[in-house]
């Protein structure tokens, strides 16, 4: 069965898959970095300016992403698109300078969809009730944040709102504005998404 995952640094990515030749400008970069080890993000980032795009073939492409990234810490997230129903408009957020959709970290104990609806709670101020429509899949970044280089893997639904409640930005997360999208006015403004994000609703949604 097919498989890949896109790791995103920025506007570069680190493609694994087991699909022989899908991209073929790459084909001798997969076969020459396929062992290396980044140690942390600069290293990484460095090569990929030099090089371009990476990708890596393998029969297991998830096993191949992990053991690519051992050396960064790994973080799980969730997320939700969310619809309001009643408005026909999507709940929407700005933060740290992108068009964005809220998701945090999944605590112990937590399944991923959990970890979604209490982020949308406390990021947007949305206490209403959420219904999940269905898993809109997962999105790969690598960032550094104080000097340590971080592997996030981010879960994303889509959610149902039945509700009325006030929006308010959870200001201590970067978030700036929370607000309502029609599904015509966010779509024209994908480009200002996180490139992961972007790639995962213009297939999903």
């Amino acid at each position: 069965m097919p498989q890949k995952y896109k790791v995103f640094l920025d506007n570069n990515w680190v493609l694994f898959s087991n699909i022989p030749n899908s991209i073929r400008a790459s084909q001798q970069q997969s076969k020459n970095k396929q062992k290396h080890k980044f140690a942390s993000l600069q290293e990484l980032h460095l090569e990929l300016k030099k090089s371009g795009n990476l990708h890596i073939q393998s029969l297991d492409p998830r096993q191949a992403m992990i053991d690519f990234f051992q050396t960064f810490k790994f973080v799980r997230t969730a997320g939700a698109l969310v619809q309001n129903e009643a408005m026909d408009q999507y709940l929407w957020m700005h933060r740290f300078g992108h068009l964005d959709l809220p998701k945090g970290k999944i605590e112990k104990g937590e399944t991923e969809l959990e970890a979604a609806i209490r982020e949308v709670q406390e990021e947007t101020g949305l206490e209403g009730s959420l219904t999940s429509e269905k898993k809109l899949g997962l999105t790969y970044h690598v960032y550094e944040m104080n000097g340590k280089s971080y592997f996030k893997e981010n879960h994303w639904f889509k959610f149902k709102y039945y509700g009325a409640d006030t929006l308010k930005p959870q200001i201590e997360e970067g978030i700036d504005a929370v607000f309502w999208l029609s599904a015509n006015e966010w779509n024209a403004r994908l480009n200002e998404c996180y490139i992961g994000l972007k790639e995962l609703l213009e297939s999903t949604c």
